[in-house]
């Protein structure tokens, strides 16, 4: 039994609490298993991430943040694979990096760049779509 949210429903919202009371998660559940809209949050209130679960397993856009706001991660799930066109940034906002994922596995060009917008890095890799 989780100590700040009791066990999940069988069908329905389930809620987690930090220790002093504020809002960790809000999940959805289906015969059991994680199914529907998921959000998490910081301690400070600020949004984690959010997406969805499908039988258990990350499925379709899920986005991250950071705890000052600021855009961390985003792209998609398929099966609970990393699907699609994927984003993440540097901490002051600038473009870190992006590329596709194709069932879990990097697929075509991936570039890498500097917080001041130059291009670190483009990468290859195998074309799995």
């Amino acid at each position: 039994m989780s100590p700040r949210g009791g066990e999940p429903p069988r069908d329905g919202e389930h809620c987690i609490h930090f220790a002093d009371g504020s809002l960790d998660s809000v999940e959805h559940y289906a015969d059991g298993v994680k199914s529907g809209a998921a959000e998490y949050w910081y301690r400070s209130g600020q949004k984690k991430a959010e997406g969805r679960f499908a039988d258990g397993e990350f499925t379709g856009d899920w986005t991250w943040w950071r705890e000052n706001g600021e855009l961390l991660q985003r792209g998609g799930f398929v099966a609970g694979a990393q699907h699609g066109r994927w984003r993440r940034w540097h901490d002051d906002g600038a473009l870190m990096d992006e590329g596709d994922w194709v069932h879990g596995k990097r697929s075509g060009e991936w570039t890498h760049w500097e917080r001041d917008g130059s291009v670190r890095t483009v990468k290859k890799h195998p074309d799995r779509s």
